[in-house]
């Protein structure tokens, strides 16, 4: 009989080992770091090509200190060149370097490549990247392009319980640099509705939606010029209510400034935060004073519990700038 016991107390003991290993296993593979950067304008500019590699080699540096996985570069990648020295072939060449160190990066289409003329160069430029990362995230879902003569790069997919969400609001008007709903059969906002509507929701907050304008305004002219109307924001507004417990945040660039706004349905109720990120060189815009920053935001992601937590960090990374290059107020 002690034999017996003896064995199923050990029997127990090892059920409850193997059982916290698995937990533990499990828990550590649900948490996680995404990296935002933002407006890189490689336009031929050689101080911004340098500080868009500082900002790539930061990254594989700190991707294991900061269990860093995804990288979105949220617009503004890069336009123009020579015709053997494309731009956007550099950009892709230094972006690059983040799929070959296991951090796969998501490129989003921003209004200067679009007002420069390169919005089909885009997308046949990063085409292979969307094909990469058709093949290593679940769920991809990509809308077909071209609609109306409009290069519209939306897409989404799913990772680690978090649905992220890569919407084109972008203006093809010229020289309109402003937010657009693309309000049409294979546009945009009837895509993204689509989009909400039919993902997967295992967890409050589980939602990410990732643009180069952001979906929100400041109360200021100057800065909401390049932003949504009101009527198209009350749109926006009046969707997301119904959706607003899986929705967290919006990340965004093009305001050149890292900005943090809150999205309510009247005074109380909160839509949805936007959180906008400053571009990796340097240029002062209002509110800003001598901003001489080199901009990284990555977000640590943990998908425990019922509601999932994203814990926001912003880094000046420009101490990583070698002396020979630190070339300021460029």
């Amino acid at each position: 009989m002690k034999t017996i016991e003896k064995f199923f107390s050990i029997q127990g003991v090892l059920i409850f080992l193997v059982t916290g290993m698995l937990t533990v296993s499990r828990g550590y593979c649900e948490k996680f770091s995404f990296v935002v950067i933002a407006d890189p304008h490689i336009d031929g500019n050689a101080d911004r090509k340098t500080k868009l590699e500082t900002v790539v080699d930061w990254i594989i540096n700190n991707k294991n200190a900061k269990y860093v996985e995804l990288v979105a570069v949220v617009g503004d990648i890069a336009w123009g060149g020579s015709a053997g020295d494309r731009n956007l072939e550099i950009a892709k060449d230094i972006l690059d370097n983040l799929n070959k160190a296991g951090v796969p990066y998501i490129p989003l289409i921003g209004d200067n490549e679009v007002q420069t003329g390169c919005e089909k160069e885009f997308n046949d430029v990063f085409r292979r990247q969307y094909q990469y990362l058709s093949k290593i995230f679940e769920n991809w879902r990509k809308a077909p392009v071209p609609v109306n003569g409009k290069y519209l790069q939306n897409f989404s997919f799913d990772y680690k319980d978090c649905h992220f969400i890569c919407a084109d609001f972008g203006s093809r008007k010229s020289g309109d640099e402003g937010g657009e709903l693309h309000d049409f059969p294979g546009g945009t906002w009837p895509w993204l509705k689509s989009d909400i509507e039919d993902c997967s929701k295992p967890k409050r907050e589980n939602i990410v939606i990732m643009t180069h304008i952001g979906m929100f305004r400041t109360g200021f002219r100057l800065a909401d010029q390049y932003l949504f109307s009101k009527s198209e924001m009350n749109k926006i507004k009046i969707f997301l209510y119904g959706h607003r417990k899986y929705i967290d945040s919006n990340y965004a660039g093009h305001i050149h400034q890292n900005w943090h706004a809150i999205i309510r349905s009247g005074l109380f109720e909160t839509l949805y935060h936007v959180r906008v990120t400053d571009e990796t060189w340097y240029d002062t815009r209002w509110p800003e004073n001598n901003d001489q920053k080199l901009t990284v935001r990555w977000i640590f992601v943990n998908t425990d519990g019922p509601t999932i937590s994203y814990a926001q960090h912003i880094e000046d990374i420009s101490k990583n700038l070698s002396p020979e290059k630190r070339l300021k107020g460029q």
